[in-house]
């Protein structure tokens, strides 16, 4: 194997900087690790998201009442999609929502195919920075992983 491709094995999430085309804010996109047990969607409207885990009692519920056809992945979507508490800025999770700045809200138009791709600001390294509490910071602040099923 060449070193090129030990390189191109590193990247296996296809991560990536971008930048923010509205405030120029550094970013980065990497598709999202089929290792994690959980689907992620994003509000339409401003950069949050829910996590829903594939174990949560409500998700499979939902799971288990549909039929099995071959767009099941899309059809859960819309069924999760429907089931979910809007966003506390009004907006809705989708699975297709654009990906959004965290800075400025603006669309990130570099991603034109959102679905299993996942946003986080760019920037975050340096040996002083203590890369768990401002993770721990940002997930607290875009991603809602309690509280999310209508009544």
């Amino acid at each position: 194997m060449s070193q090129t491709d030990e390189l191109d094995d590193d990247n296996w999430l296809n991560g990536e900087e971008i930048t923010c085309p509205e405030c120029h804010e550094r970013l980065y996109r990497l598709d999202h690790s089929p290792l994690l047990d959980c689907y992620f969607l994003y509000c339409d409207s401003c950069p949050m998201r829910v996590d829903i885990s594939y174990y949560d009692s409500t998700c499979t519920a939902i799971a288990d009442a549909l039929p099995s056809r071959d767009d099941a992945y899309a059809t859960l979507m819309a069924a999760l999609e429907a089931r979910l508490r809007p966003c506390d800025c009004g907006g809705r999770f989708r699975d297709s929502a654009p990906r959004r700045c965290h800075r400025c809200s603006t669309v990130l138009t570099a991603i034109s195919a959102p679905s299993g791709v996942d946003v986080w600001p760019g920037g975050w390294t340096g040996e002083e920075m203590d890369f768990d509490s401002v993770e721990e910071q940002f997930t607290a602040r875009y991603f809602r992983t309690e509280n999310l099923w209508k009544h």
